[in-house]
């Protein structure tokens, strides 16, 4: 009998095409849905596995919805296929995944092979303990890249991180220097630093040309 898989993504055309692809590979997608709500409706005794979206949009996240259907429904397995290369990107704090789950990280599926196995690990009880890659930067950060991309001033984001502007102009020397940033009188440092965050996300964000 092959795999009944549940896809939770809010992006109708992602859950389209994952669905899909799924059930292209002998899958049997029984039900889709766009969010929490939507999802604690479906009837989880006839799902194996459960492939869930990272970002849910406003409110609870795919690793709250997994650690839900759990307790709903404990031998299901979670897969977290998302664009996101560390949880952190996403907010500053984000639960642990449950046992028996798998992190799959867009960028880095070379083929549907990659999904494949992550469904079939966790569908079978076997998956490894989930590892969440982790970007070189730290908590402090990760979160004054966030405010940099969203177009916030050195002096507004040491307002809204009750930190000295001198600390942010730091974090934001260390943090160039760890994604390999170029600094020169060529490049724009902060559209650079927007555009390695966005990239982190798998966002696609159209910036002017660095000037």
């Amino acid at each position: 009998m092959p795999l009944r898989v549940l896809v939770v993504d809010d992006d109708q055309f992602a859950r389209t095409a994952i669905s899909a692809a799924l059930a292209g590979q002998g899958f049997d997608v029984r039900s889709t849905a766009a969010g929490v709500v939507e999802t604690m409706d479906v009837d989880l005794t006839g799902i194996d596995v459960a492939v869930l979206d990272l970002d849910l949009g406003e409110g609870p996240n795919g690793i709250d919805l997994a650690h839900a259907l759990r307790r709903r429904q404990p031998n299901v397995g979670i897969v977290i296929l998302t664009s996101f290369s560390d949880t952190r990107l996403l907010a500053s704090s984000v639960r642990d995944l449950p046992p028996n789950s798998s992190y799959v990280v867009k960028q880095s599926m070379s083929d549907i092979g990659i999904l494949v196995e992550a469904v079939k690990a966790t569908g079978t009880q076997e998956a490894d303990p989930a590892t969440i890659p982790k970007v070189p930067l730290t908590d402090a950060q990760i979160e004054t890249l966030r405010l940099v991309a969203y177009g916030l001033s050195n002096s507004e984001i040491a307002r809204v991180r009750v930190v000295s502007k001198k600390s942010v102009e730091q974090t934001i020397k260390r943090a160039t220097i760890a994604l390999g940033i170029e600094v020169s009188d060529e490049f724009n440092q902060r559209v650079s630093l927007a555009r390695a965050f966005f990239s982190l996300t798998g966002a696609t964000r159209h910036t002017h040309a660095n000037r």
